[in-house]
């Protein structure tokens, strides 16, 4: 009893009228925050059957596998091989098809690659038309990619339409100490990528040749990372010079790479840029430096009408580069006519109709385009009938030596004829002596660049030519 008058003590001394408002608004208090939880819980549920079940397929998605990847592959209680499947052209389907009819693609293929891995059915969905599956490392290994590639020997009939597929897989084969998730999908993506390029339609399991690759691919990642946070990344310009009289009249600007053993020549290192998708950085720092010595060079009173600018043909899915190059050369007041923009050829033709568009609208802020390496690639024909080129540059493997060979005069009078026909101005690379300048000499082309004329040079070292020329 003392207690319960010493605890009345303590409380204010409120009407009772006021204790039951008190009361009342308590109880809706906590009545709210237990609503409040089980809405909360039930978004989190809700959430997480989003993030871990895909919507179309119904399988498993790489976010569930992530988090559960340790406890699915100790509940296989035995050695565990990861394949990494993708369709192959899936893109293709969508296109011909249209997006419901693949939609109902994947959903059959998900099925297929269920029976396949039955009985343990550890089939994921990693993004659009790839997927992982994880099989016991025993005779069901090999046993799943019979059992799938059978089933796809024969068409999937969809909608009135008969589909044939075919895949590519890479296949990574767990250690048996607590394997690590990112590294296993890492090393099997990196053996899906090699049957992609031995074709497609093929199985590769990683090893330790692509191990290898791999750590070369991640040591050239962070040399081209080093290299642009360092600015190692520098250019040189070979002067153009017209062919007859041997006038310098224009320079290409040419991507180098310093480091302690002297200058690096950028060509693997372009495609690994282009693999890692670091191109972009590096084609707006070759564009602002090459326009802000074509300045330098005007303001130093060096007479070249034009300045040719590679860039990689992945630029042509950037719309960010076209503002770029337009923002460089009005900041540096340069008239867009006088840049050449150079592609090379290895274009796939699927990109041919975002290709025109892209130089469609280069064009129209006067830049000029060129084919570099012109009939080293498959589609030289291809972009002449389309008639948007404004030059053409033929490939150093049809000059060098070009007094010997009769088969590369042929080839190259041929070229000229089309370039002629199309009303486009040709320029020739690779010229190394002067046989293959006397018969360079005997056809209609305008600009010759190589080392017979010059190096490439630093913008210091140009100056200084072109003055010693002047004087």
């Amino acid at each position: 009893m003392n207690l319960l008058n010493f605890i009345s003590s303590l409380l204010p001394d409120y009407s009772a009228q006021t204790w039951f408002i008190l009361v009342g608004i308590l109880t809706i208090s906590l009545i709210a925050i237990l609503f409040y939880s089980v809405l909360r819980v039930r978004k989190v549920k809700l959430y997480q059957n989003m993030l871990f079940k895909d919507s179309l397929t119904g399988l498993s998605t790489s976010a569930y596998l992530k988090q559960h990847f340790n406890d699915i592959v100790v509940a296989h209680d035995r050695d565990v091989a990861l394949y990494y499947v993708n369709i192959d052209n899936f893109k293709n389907y969508n296109d011909i098809f249209g997006h419901h009819t693949a939609d109902e693609l994947l959903k059959v293929f998900a099925e297929i690659l269920q029976e396949a891995s039955a009985p343990s059915k550890s089939v994921y969905r990693v993004h659009s038309d790839r997927f992982i599956v994880l099989v016991p490392q025993d005779k069901d290994a090999t046993a799943f990619t019979d059992r799938m590639l059978k089933t796809l020997k024969h068409p999937i009939y969809l909608n009135d339409h008969s589909i044939k597929l075919t895949v590519s897989i890479g296949r990574y084969d767990l250690p048996n100490d607590q394997p690590k998730y990112f590294q296993s999908v890492l090393r099997s993506e990196l053996a899906l990528e090699q049957a992609k390029k031995k074709g497609k339609d093929q199985i590769v399991t990683y090893s330790s040749s692509l191990k290898q690759k791999s750590q070369k691919a991640f040591d050239m990642f962070q040399f081209i990372k080093e290299s642009l946070q360092e600015d190692k990344f520098d250019l040189q310009f070979q002067p153009i010079v017209m062919t007859n009289t041997e006038e310098i009249v224009g320079v290409e600007s040419l991507l180098r790479i310093s480091n302690s053993n002297g200058l690096v020549f950028p060509e693997a290192i372009i495609e690994y840029a282009e693999t890692f998708n670091m191109i972009e950085e590096i084609d707006f720092l070759v564009a602002k430096k090459a326009l802000m010595n074509f300045r330098r060079f005007k303001d130093e009173k060096v007479p070249l009408k034009f300045l040719s600018l590679n860039i990689s043909s992945k630029e042509i899915h950037n719309q960010d580069f076209i503002h770029h190059i337009v923002k460089l050369a009005k900041h540096y007041a340069i008239n867009p006519n006088e840049i050449i923009i150079e592609f090379t050829e290895t274009l796939d033709p699927e990109s041919i109709d975002r290709e025109k568009s892209f130089i469609r609208e280069l064009k129209s802020h006067g830049f000029k385009v060129a084919i570099d390496d012109f009939g080293s690639g498959y589609s030289s024909l291809m972009r002449l009938s389309q008639s948007y080129m404004d030059r053409i540059k033929i490939d150093r493997s049809f000059v060098m030596n070009i007094a010997q060979s009769k088969a590369n005069q042929n080839i190259v009078k041929a070229m000229v004829q089309l370039a002629a026909d199309f009303e486009l101005e040709v320029i020739v690379e690779g010229v190394e002596n002067q046989s293959d300048l006397d018969f360079i000499r005997t056809l209609p082309i305008t600009y010759t660049q190589g080392y017979y004329f010059y190096k490439a040079k630093t913008a210091d070292a140009l100056i200084d030519i072109i003055r010693s020329k002047q004087a």
